[in-house]
């Protein structure tokens, strides 16, 4: 018996269809248009009728899918060789109409196993049918040469059926592989892809991918629209390195960029610039509107300091700068969010600061 599979499944459903149609044509012919005279009739009746009841049970309720017993084998070819010779012997023998049975169910095994396994059943159903033939033989040459040409054609089906069906398993088996492969180095691909573009220790963007991202929204709204640029710097991070380790450190640093990625729009973009540095791109936000987002993602860092002691609670010290208002490009908008997010670090951390706060910062500074 076969490997199951879905091609094994789908030829046990066709052989069953098959199965039925046979019986219940053969059924047919033999209640209105074939001659019985030389028939026993009864013995007919009776396989023909229980054939028929299998076929159908087989058909309609598909046992093979859960019990192997019903599955083609040679087991069940045997059995359908003794079914079919009883069949034969009831209907005539070697006068019998029914002989190309056989050759139906070769060519049957033939599509379920391949060509070794088909040969073997040739043999079984040559031996069945010249049983089947000897019981009512007449002694001619005739009869004889009948049996012999109808032995040979059960083996030329049953080669050349399993000989296409050996290719087409073949085929098969190399389109698993195939497909196999492909998932595998779809897979690979995926995990590749995904090394490229995050940070490994935050699973945010890396610095490269949160450029490419960032200029690909700035191209969007370079000729009309806003977009604000937060650079956001940890506070007291570097204490908790030198104090508890930088294990304590890590998993600070990860607790902290998933509260800010949380915080965020679905549509907003969020990386790890460097160290405990993050870039926040808001598409079509203003000033206004990105501090307020700012001091959520101030807001959503608290939930980090669970468990640190009260002098180690991290903060975060963010600087907006927008476009149109502060610069045209990326790297300008990024260089004035991080010099107004050092404005916020000069006056104490864990706030917000601007481009206009930074102007003004400039504006009140003596002059030299």
């Amino acid at each position: 018996m076969p490997p199951r599979s879905d091609r094994t499944l789908r030829m046990e459903a066709l052989i069953a269809r098959l199965r039925f149609v046979v019986v219940l044509v053969n059924v047919s012919l033999l209640a209105a248009f074939l001659d019985t005279s030389h028939m026993h009739l009864v013995a007919a009746w009776i396989v023909g009728g229980l054939s028929l009841t299998y076929a159908a049970a087989i058909a309609v309720f598909r046992p093979y899918r859960r019990w192997r017993v019903f599955e083609t084998s040679l087991y069940s070819t045997a059995i359908d060789s003794a079914a079919i010779m009883a069949f034969i012997v009831a209907t005539g023998g070697d006068a019998s109409p029914y002989f190309p049975l056989y050759y139906l169910s070769i060519a049957a095994v033939a599509m379920r196993f391949e060509l070794r396994q088909a040969l073997v059943a040739c043999c079984l159903y040559a031996l069945s049918y010249a049983i089947a033939c000897l019981v009512t033989w007449g002694g001619t040459s005739n009869e004889l040469g009948l049996l012999a040409l109808r032995c040979a054609y059960m083996f030329i089906i049953g080669y050349a059926v399993g000989h296409l069906a050996r290719e087409e398993n073949t085929r098969s088996r190399q389109v698993d592989v195939i497909e196999k492969l492909n998932a595998k180095n779809a897979r690979l691909l995926t995990k590749t892809e995904r090394a490229a573009r995050l940070d490994r220790l935050t699973g945010l963007l890396n610095r490269a991918f949160l450029e490419k991202e960032a200029l690909k929204e700035l191209r969007k709204v370079r000729y009309g629209g806003y977009l604000s640029v937060l650079f956001c710097d940890m506070d007291k991070l570097k204490r908790i390195n030198d104090e508890l380790g930088h294990d304590a450190g890590d998993r600070v640093l990860r607790g902290v960029g998933a509260a800010l990625r949380r915080s965020l729009r679905s549509q907003d973009i969020i990386g790890r610039y460097g160290g405990d540095e993050f870039v926040v791109v808001l598409p079509n936000q203003t000033r206004e509107t990105a501090f307020d987002s700012a001091e959520a993602l101030i807001e959503s860092v608290c939930g980090v300091n669970d468990g640190l002691p009260a002098d180690l609670h991290v903060g975060l010290s963010v600087g907006i700068a927008t476009l149109p208002f502060d610069a045209q490009d990326y790297m300008t908008l990024v260089k004035v969010a991080d010099q107004a997010m050092y404005l916020a670090k000069r006056e104490g951390g864990n706030r917000v600061r601007t481009s206009n706060d930074l102007r003004l910062f400039w504006e009140e500074m003596p002059a030299a």
